[in-house]
């Protein structure tokens, strides 16, 4: 597969501008067609510098999976001084595709103390050669119900409980 990469995308969208350009300078359109053809354009260079962070890899907002195999952390606490208010970035796989079917993806949630604790408590397992499972607790509010934890700003975090990956059962020969 041919990948021209950022550098291609430039100039793709560099040539489509000087198409433009000539289209404006030397057809006899009406200024109200060449006026929507500039906006359209203008509009898909916004759409494209959006849509590129998470092609490129950036972290996403998007919800974890159920059940994940944890690959990787990095908490960014809060910061008082500014108000920035932390984030924790996990990199996992998706174990509803199998256990090597999926790539792993990088994974924004909201920080707080209560999960910081059991990310920091996967990761110290994960040093040790403990591989961690992770669950996404999707529980309905009620009185037997564990309570999602606050995070800073009143954005609720994720409920996710980490567990170590039981051992693989091999037949008996």
């Amino acid at each position: 597969m041919f990948l021209l990469g950022t550098s291609g995308l430039v100039a793709a969208y560099v040539l489509v501008a000087l198409l433009l350009l000539i289209l404006c300078l030397y057809t006899a359109w009406s200024w109200r067609v060449k006026a929507a053809l500039i906006a359209l354009v203008s509009a898909f260079y916004l759409v494209t510098y959006y849509s590129m962070p998470p092609l490129l890899g950036w972290p996403t907002a998007a919800d974890l999976p159920k059940r994940f195999n944890l690959v990787a952390i990095f908490v960014n606490e809060p910061d008082k001084s500014s108000g920035a208010p932390g984030e924790i970035f996990l990199w996992a796989t998706d174990l509803a595709k199998g256990p090597t079917g999926a790539e792993p993806r990088a994974y924004r949630v909201p920080f707080s103390e209560a999960l910081h604790a059991r990310v920091v408590e996967a990761g110290n397992k994960m040093r040790k050669g403990l591989p961690q499972i992770g669950e996404v607790n999707e529980e309905p509010p009620g009185p037997s119900a564990r309570p999602t934890d606050e995070s800073q700003g009143g954005q609720k975090s994720v409920a996710i409980e980490f567990f170590d990956l039981p051992d693989p059962l091999f037949p008996e020969k």
